[in-house]
């Protein structure tokens, strides 16, 4: 969902689990099981945002190394507007913002549309 990040669902789930506890029953207590099991599956959701966080620092980082890998090579690549084959030499790699993007023949070619190389 757009707008709930990592710490905001942290919060959350931080402030409901007080609540429960400020106003749970004295006599019908939560009980032990049910409690530690919902401790546990925040913590797991906390572990799968982490790696889901680490696969995508993994992926930026491997399209910044096959870019720039491809600098001063002959790419084939298909034009995002026209869906035309086109081929021109690799200038440069652009990753400002956003994925990577190569410069070829002065246009910006995402990596996606590469279709082969020449060495």
């Amino acid at each position: 969902m757009p707008g709930i990040t990592s710490q905001v669902a942290t919060n959350d789930f931080l402030n409901l689990l007080t609540v429960q506890l400020k106003n749970q029953d004295p006599i019908e207590p939560v009980n032990q099981e049910d409690f530690i099991a919902q401790l546990a599956q925040f913590s797991q959701l906390e572990q799968t945002e982490a790696l889901n966080s680490n696969f995508e620092q993994l992926l930026e980082t491997t399209q910044l190394t096959q870019g720039m890998n491809l600098v001063g090579k002959q790419a084939s690549y298909t034009d995002a507007v026209t869906g035309e084959k086109k081929t021109g030499l690799v200038e440069e790699l652009i990753a400002n913002s956003g994925p990577a993007n190569l410069l070829i023949n002065g246009e910006r070619v995402g990596l996606n549309l590469i279709s082969g190389v020449t060495i």
